[in-house]
């Protein structure tokens, strides 16, 4: 028989809800830890993201420069996320350079062309800064391990290798074809006519079409292919802003934009206007110099070929004329209002661009102008690049158009009876700025 202290104590329910009530305080502080230490997590997961992404296109921007890419890697990181309070979220092992391959989300390290670069950056112990946990650890959990990786890539956007690309309109007349992956863009839009064609692979594109094209009213229907070919997209022809920057460097062997058919140990030749092309030396840069206004002509029927030529003139290029392996660049300008309205260079009639290869590497044409290009009628196109601060006035064609890039800083007009697209791959020896991209 028990005694009645005992049976008194075990006869008393006083603090009997203490037991209910740690077990509570367990469970409480267990969902609380669950919301803010895992919310905590997720947010420097962004931050790391945000981090990440910002350090890898920093970094691509300096390739081929890989020991400058990777500083300004590290440097981003930490202006991101300083040291104080997140500890050292990238380190130079975490800054990977390749050549990115999109079919398989892989990065070459081993390639001898870099064209990426992935950057990982962590919270975690490996660093020596993981994410504190601070209710989990009740129930053991002291704290996250956590990171981000982002790849960014430079590239050259598919309408630049064979494309129109305007900062202005594109205006296009009538009996116009464009075939295989021709693209077309007008920043401010596109304007055409009946009867043009477009096949299966072409794109028409322009930043809101339901606004920006202007067609007839059956031109929907008039211009086979082009419901199929519209896009709406934003393309700005970055080379524009340039162009004075390369007609510079293009003037000193030293620079790496100078084409391989120029002999780099050769100083530049100093010529006026009145140079005869009869006795140009192949393998080097003209610099032809000359007063406001004057015109430098490329004689009807000149051949020319492996030789760079930049003027302070007005450029013509007479009748029958052929070019290949050659860059023309001018830096004049006109009077009045639009200065960039003067056409400084111009080419006649029946002129001859580039190889008859199919757009395979060389024997291209490249034009920078820092106004106004205009081609007359009749002209045989084989690997064109064209760089205008100004309009690019592209005239009818009798052998169609065999690969051509052109960018425009104000509008480019097609007359009729041109055919676009017509060789694989593009304009080749193409200069041109970065584009950047975050690919994963």
């Amino acid at each position: 028989m028990l005694c009645a202290p005992m049976s008194r104590f075990l006869a008393d329910q006083r603090g009997g809800g203490t037991i209910m009530g740690l077990l509570w305080f367990m469970l409480l502080v267990g969902i609380t830890g669950m919301a803010v230490d895992t919310t905590n997590g997720f947010r420097s997961r962004t931050m790391l993201q945000a981090t990440a992404d910002a350090a890898a296109l920093a970094a691509v921007i300096d390739l081929p420069d890989q020991a400058l890419a990777v500083d300004n890697a590290l440097r981003y990181a930490g202006e991101n996320m300083p040291s104080y309070p997140y500890g050292d979220v990238l380190y130079a092992e975490d800054v990977l350079i390749g050549l990115w391959d999109a079919a398989t989300n892989t990065l070459d390290t081993t390639a001898a062309l870099p064209d990426a670069v992935m950057v990982t950056t962590r919270q975690a112990g490996a660093n020596e800064n993981p994410v504190p946990a601070n209710f989990l650890r009740i129930v053991g959990l002291t704290e996250w391990n956590v990171q981000a990786q982002a790849v960014a890539q430079r590239f050259v956007p598919e309408c630049l290798k064979d494309g129109l690309v305007a900062r202005g309109v594109i205006d296009i007349s009538s009996n116009n074809g464009f075939v295989n992956s021709m693209c077309v863009h007008g920043q401010q839009g596109v304007q055409m006519q009946n009867n043009n064609s477009y096949q299966s692979g072409v794109t028409v594109s322009m930043p809101d079409p339901s606004s920006q094209l202007v067609i007839p009213a059956a031109g929907m229907t008039s211009n086979p292919g082009l419901p199929g070919a519209l896009r709406e997209n934003i393309l700005d022809p970055r080379m524009v802003n340039h162009i004075g920057e390369i007609l510079v460097d293009l003037l000193n062997p030293a620079s790496p934009i100078i084409p391989a058919y120029i002999d780099t140990s050769q100083p530049v030749i100093v010529v006026d206007s009145n140079f005869n092309f009869n006795t140009y030396l192949q393998g080097r840069i003209y610099h032809v110099v000359c007063n406001p206004n004057k015109q430098l002509k490329v004689p009807a029927n000149a051949s020319l070929t492996n030789v760079v030529i930049i003027s302070d003139c007005n450029i013509s290029v007479g009748a029958k004329a052929y070019l290949s392996n050659v860059v023309l660049g001018s830096t004049a300008l006109g009077n009045g209002v639009n200065p960039l309205a003067k056409a400084n260079i111009s080419f006649s009639a029946n002129v001859d661009l580039g190889v008859a290869d199919n757009c395979a590497p060389g024997g291209g044409v490249q034009i920078f102008s820092a106004a106004s290009v205009h081609f007359s009628p009749s002209m045989t196109v084989n690997g064109v690049q064209i760089v205008a601060g100004g309009d690019v006035d592209l005239g009818a064609r009798g052998q169609g158009v065999n690969g051509i890039s052109v960018q425009a800083g104000q509008d480019i007009s097609l007359t009729s009876n041109n055919m676009f697209g017509l060789c694989s791959g593009g304009a080749p020896n193409l200069f041109t700025v970065g584009y950047y991209r975050l690919v994963l």
